[in-house]
């Protein structure tokens, strides 16, 4: 059931079985016979002062500077009420088990006794639900602007995703240029080829883990061009789901990070890549060498902290994220749990 549709169903079920439920707890049926036309205008009374209250009354109160409107809606439905049980009604009318009740204007007998605690109950019900509605559709709204503005975040974080890769990989290929290196025209095409993907699955809200994982490999691959007898790379994927869906660009950043301070021009070193995904989850691991020369030229992680934020927005109770840092090793252990989304 939509909880949007909630007040017209507490609506429906007030008009069609609570108030005649209540009506009903009076003699109406001697009401009937002796004042018809009473009977019906103070049925249709009821339901006017439901909706006065629903649609009106209680809506100002939410309004700026309407408290004053609100109240004199509020006592002009207790005035009309008060005109409603003056009216004259024939002597039969004003019984009550058979004992005789004088109309008077301070005392109330048995039809000014129904009239009002109709009313009152009327009142306090519709007051109540108004509230509660109005307190829901705020709660809505509020919700709605949390989201807008998640998505507003998420854009920007996405928009940030492509100066980051740029500049990394162009500055491979530059270094790529400065040594001329006899594979810097196939890192130039396999550069474009990324590109290509970026601007295509990159503004995508979810694209196919197997997409992604070819992606990684690629940027693998280019990276490659650039790396001495010094460096090993590992890579492994296991994808038994070709279900499965990620946010696009969310793993790379890892990887990034790897080949930037896990490379060493005279010390060996090995960056360890593997990523598994199932029906329940999807498991990212990397793990690279840290070297003296690679910290100073370390920045502030900006690339990790969009990661997170981006795994905040998309992912909140859904994954879990460690980063061990021991000085001379770095680990990255992502794990998303497509089950808990």
């Amino acid at each position: 059931m939509n909880n949007r549709n909630l007040p017209i169903i507490i609506d429906a079920v007030f008009c069609v079985i609570l108030l005649p439920a209540m009506i009903m707890l009076l003699p109406i049926e001697r009401w009937l016979t002796h004042h018809t036309g009473f009977v019906l205008l103070l049925v249709i009374w009821l339901y006017a002062v439901y909706f006065i209250n629903r649609k009106w009354t209680v809506p100002m109160v939410f309004g700026k500077n309407r408290y004053l409107p609100a109240v004199i809606i509020l006592a002009a439905t207790v005035f009309l009420t008060w005109l409603l049980i003056r009216m004259d009604m024939p002597g039969d009318f004003f019984r009550h088990r058979g004992h005789a009740v004088h109309h008077r204007f301070f005392r109330l007998g048995p039809r000014e006794q129904g009239v009002w605690f109709l009313f009152l109950v009327v009142t306090t019900f519709s007051v109540a639900v108004g509230l509660l509605t109005e307190l829901y559709r705020q709660m809505l709204r509020r919700k709605e602007l949390e989201q807008e503005k998640s998505r507003a975040e998420l854009a920007l974080y996405k928009a940030q995703i492509n100066p980051h890769f740029l500049f990394n990989t162009l500055n491979t290929i530059y270094g790529m240029i400065l040594t001329h290196s006899d594979r810097t025209e196939q890192a130039f095409m396999q550069f474009i080829g990324m590109v290509k993907y970026l601007y295509s699955k990159a503004s995508s809200d979810f694209i196919p883990v197997t997409e992604e994982i070819d992606y990684i490999r690629q940027y693998i691959e280019l990276q490659k061009n650039r790396l001495n007898e010094h460096t090993g790379v590992e890579f492994n994927a296991d994808v038994s789901d070709s279900g499965a869906v990620i946010a696009p660009m969310l793993l790379i950043t890892f990887v990034e990070n790897a080949f930037k301070y896990g490379v060493s021009s005279h010390r060996d070193s090995v960056i360890s890549i593997s990523i598994s995904a199932d029906t329940r989850k999807l498991r990212f691991n990397v793990r690279n060498s840290v070297f003296p020369e690679s910290l100073a030229k370390k920045g502030d992680g900006v690339g990790i902290v969009n990661c997170r934020k981006r795994l905040e927005l998309i992912y909140p109770d859904a994954h879990e994220l460690k980063l061990t840092d021991s000085g001379t090793s770095y680990e990255a252990d992502l794990t998303i749990f497509f089950d808990r989304k």
